[in-house]
């Protein structure tokens, strides 16, 4: 029987064995490498080290040769071997030149001799690793290095022998934006413009050129003779009034300025609608501009800290009207805090509760809110300093507006504590062990007896004498529900609160529930004042309105900023302008007068008492 069977040649077979083989094994080291590289993005940089060590040094041949080499280099600099790292890097580059993986090897070694210090030789391996690289990302990342390192890195020997040495445009164009920089923050305006307009003319064809020539109009601008403040508020959205107000009490402050000064300020207005991200850009984008000195604003203590913490780099004074949180200062010395902290406020008012008021035994009602928990914590570690008692805290939800029950406990602790006291008047000796069970018959004994007039133990019509103060630190919308419960409280006490109790039409119309009250400000308005009623009547002429006390801290504030140009004919540069505002330490304002510490926070504070209608300052 005829075959039709044709046998394979033997080296069709061997070919065929041969490619299933090297298939195989490219699976295989794939698979390693995979695993490598998972050990190093987890973080196991040890073991990565050590297994594309051996990947390198045993399968020199490797379809993945590179990757596992560049990864090595990787791992070392992870493990902080930089002298390793920098020489694989060197083998990497003399066995494989023309590698992808060049530019990648470069800015790696380039970041070992960063952290050896050897700050030169680094920003000339990263300008080599830049001229290979065609990633956008990478060239972004390298110029930034680059220009980092000659602005706060190299001194003028070092910057001189990189000029001699590194010939490419992109790396010139690097060196002059990093040296000009420089020279702007240290306010050497025109050697900076002079220096970057003939670079920008030497290599035109740099990549860089659109990014020198944004440097050179903002670097430019402060010779213009002009001198810029900015205001940083909110305009529109949450707090737009009180943006509005104080924008226009700084702008009358402006034209008075402008109107005796040799200096004329302009004003930048950015409008931050009160959001963080974009307060931040706006802030960052202000900071270019080297003709702006400092900035009026945020108002709100989220975004000032927001603001403050980039300040220390941006170099750009920051001036808050009404921040309150203590902390921000702790991010930088660029930030201004013409509103005293609210640990401050609390300070000041209970040393006057204990010093001056001679009261012993407080409560505390506040609402739940970090910013008043502070206040309320503060106040109590004063007041215990003195071995006062606090007896009780009671507190409240933002929005709340029953909050009959929590002022009812604080009576019911009185009421308690009246019996405690009068029980002791008479017989000193008592056994405090007994005091809780006596107060129950007690109870018992006055609930049979008011049950015939049905009336409640904790009524209304029974007032308490035992506590001696109240702090009641709280938002000034609520004051139109909580004035009326002091009053039915009948908890005859000195009731002591924060500034947002210096509300003048509130108080006028629940004068007969709080007479008496004491609050903590960071301003107070002397309308028979002559400065304040000369002051009135030119903006009333100006503005056609009376102005408010959000108008009158705008003016305040913009005065201060532009006390340290007033005897100035020519404009200071930026670190001219906050040494010289550091320098004061008081100013006196129609509203609020200032008392600025070593943090430059404001440490003065008023005192006042609402009597009978009348506002009376106590310090």
């Amino acid at each position: 029987m005829k075959s039709y069977y044709s046998p394979i040649p033997v080296i069709l077979l061997i070919t065929l064995f041969s490619a299933l083989n090297a298939q195989s094994t490219t699976q295989r080291e794939r698979e390693i490498l995979n695993k490598n590289i998972e050990f190093y993005q987890t973080g196991k940089y040890e073991k990565a080290e050590q297994n594309f060590s051996l990947m390198v040094s045993r399968l020199p041949n490797s379809t993945f040769i590179t990757t596992n080499h560049l990864m090595l280099i990787k791992s070392q600099y992870k493990n902080k071997k930089d002298l390793a790292a920098i020489n694989s890097a060197k083998d990497f580059l003399k066995s494989y030149p023309s590698s992808d993986y060049c530019n990648d090897a470069l800015y790696a070694m380039g970041n070992s001799y960063y952290r050896l210090q050897r700050y030169s030789t680094a920003v000339s391996t990263w300008e080599k690793a830049l001229s290979r690289s065609r990633d956008d990302r990478m060239v972004n990342r390298l110029a930034y290095l680059i220009t980092e390192s000659v602005k706060y890195k190299l001194n003028s020997e070092d910057l001189n022998q990189l000029f001699s040495e590194i010939k490419s445009p992109n790396g010139q164009l690097l060196l002059n934006i990093g040296f000009v920089e420089k020279q702007i923050e240290q306010g050497a305006f025109h050697i900076a413009n002079t220096k970057l307009q003939k670079a920008i003319d030497t290599y035109p064809q740099s990549r860089f050129i659109p990014r020198a020539k944004n440097l050179l109009d903002t670097g430019s601008i402060a010779t213009d003779g002009q001198t810029r403040i900015a205001l940083l508020l909110p305009l529109t959205g949450f707090n737009d009034q009180i943006g509005n107000a104080m924008k226009e009490g700084a702008e009358f402050a402006l034209q008075e300025f402008n109107q005796n000064s040799q200096v004329q300020v302009e004003l930048v207005i950015r409008d931050y609608s009160a959001e963080t991200t974009k307060a931040l850009l706006q802030y960052k984008e202000m900071a270019k501009d080297r003709s702006i000195l400092s900035v009026f604003g945020p108002i709100e203590n989220d975004i000032s800290a927001a603001c403050a913490a980039i300040s220390d780099y941006e170099k750009l004074a920051l001036v808050s009207p009404t921040a309150t949180d203590g902390e921000i200062r702790n991010l930088t010395n660029n930030f201004f805090q013409l509103n005293s902290t609210v640990l401050k406020r609390a300070e000041i008012l209970g040393n006057y509760a204990v010093d001056s008021l001679k009261i012993r035994r407080f409560a505390t009602f506040s609402p739940v809110d970090k910013h008043f928990v502070k206040m309320v914590d503060r106040f109590s570690e004063v007041v215990l300093q003195d071995s006062q008692e606090v007896i009780v805290q009671e507190w409240y939800y933002p929005g709340d507006q029953d909050v009959n029950k929590q002022f009812m406990r604080i009576k019911r602790e009185g009421l308690r504590l009246t019996f405690i006291d009068s029980l002791f008047l008479e017989n000193p000796s008592v056994d405090s062990s007994h005091v809780d069970s006596l107060y129950r018959l007690y109870q018992e004994e006055q609930t049979e007896l008011l049950e015939e007039t049905e009336t409640k133990i904790d009524s209304a019509d029974i007032p308490v004498f035992s506590i001696g103060g109240i702090f009641v630190p709280i938002y000034k919308e609520d004051i139109k529900f909580i004035a009326p419960q002091i009053a039915y409280s009948n908890i005859q006490a000195q009731f002591l609160g924060n500034g947002d109790w210096y509300d003048t039409e509130e108080l006028k119309k629940n004068k007969n529930y709080i007479n008496g009250i004491i609050f903590v400000t960071s301003g107070y308005l002397d309308k028979e004042n002559w400065d304040y009623r000369q002051f009135r009547n030119k903006y009333r002429t100006a503005q056609q309105k009376t102005p408010t006390i959000y108008n009158l801290i705008g003016y305040d504030t913009m005065k201060f900023m532009l006390a340290p140009l007033q005897n100035l004919s020519t404009a200071p540069s930026r670190e001219t302008y906050i040494s010289n505002l550091k320098q004061i330490r008081t100013h006196n304002g129609i509203y609020r007068s200032l008392e600025m510490d070593n943090n430059n926070c404001n440490v003065r504070l008023q005192l006042i008492k609402y009597d009978y209608g009348q506002m009376i300052p106590l310090n």
